[in-house]
């Protein structure tokens, strides 16, 4: 599990005018946090610019999480 106080913090420091409290900061960090989970449980790519993309290859069985890179290809089993 990601701490995700280090997310909050920073976010209460970097924008102290539109952030006002910590409530406000974890609802932001959740939504951050969900998007890319709820995109790849609904079929869909997540694309990590500069890093690769991941997908879940259901033909595979839907724990087959896929990682591809520019330069290589992963496929790794998540239970």
């Amino acid at each position: 599990m990601i701490d995700r106080s280090t997310y909050v913090n920073a976010l209460l420091d970097a924008l102290p005018d539109v952030v006002k409290d910590a409530e406000l900061a974890n609802q932001i960090i959740e939504v951050v946090f969900s998007v890319p989970i709820k995109a790849l449980e609904n079929g869909n790519e997540v694309d990590l610019p500069g890093l690769g993309a991941l997908s879940i290859d259901r033909s595979r069985g839907a724990g087959c999480l896929n990682y591809s890179s520019a330069g290589a290809h992963m496929q790794c089993a998540v239970h």
